[in-house]
């Protein structure tokens, strides 16, 4: 009777052992995005040096002014099941220096109402 609770603790634990692995194989980021490491000015390599590859560029377009390029961030909760996005974050680039960052549409209405006041 040891011998087989023994045997189906064992299994048991190296079950979860290859679960905990399998994460490291999803692409996924489950640790904390150090955005405190940011600063103004940075450029494209420092931004990766500090804070890591991005998950995906959304988007860029050139202006007269110069281009802009917008990198995602995410972190993800583990969970039972599907595991769920918990935070998300874009960078904004101007000429391949950070501009601004925040999560997703923070400045939509902002920049909306900027722009009628400049061009009224």
């Amino acid at each position: 009777m040891k011998t087989i609770i023994t045997l189906l603790i064992a299994m048991f634990l190296s079950g979860c052992t290859f679960m905990l692995q399998d994460f490291a194989n999803y692409g996924k980021n489950y640790e904390k995005i150090k955005l405190h490491l940011l600063t103004i000015e940075d450029d494209k390599q420092q931004v990766i040096s500090k804070i890591g590859e991005p998950v995906n560029v959304i988007g860029s377009k050139k202006f007269e002014k110069g281009t802009v390029e917008v990198w995602a961030y995410e972190k993800w909760y583990a969970m039972m099941g599907y595991d769920q996005k918990e935070e998300e974050y874009w960078l904004y680039f101007l000429n391949g220096k950070l501009e601004q960052w925040g999560r997703p549409c923070d400045w939509a209405k902002e920049a909306d109402r900027v722009y009628k006041i400049r061009y009224r």
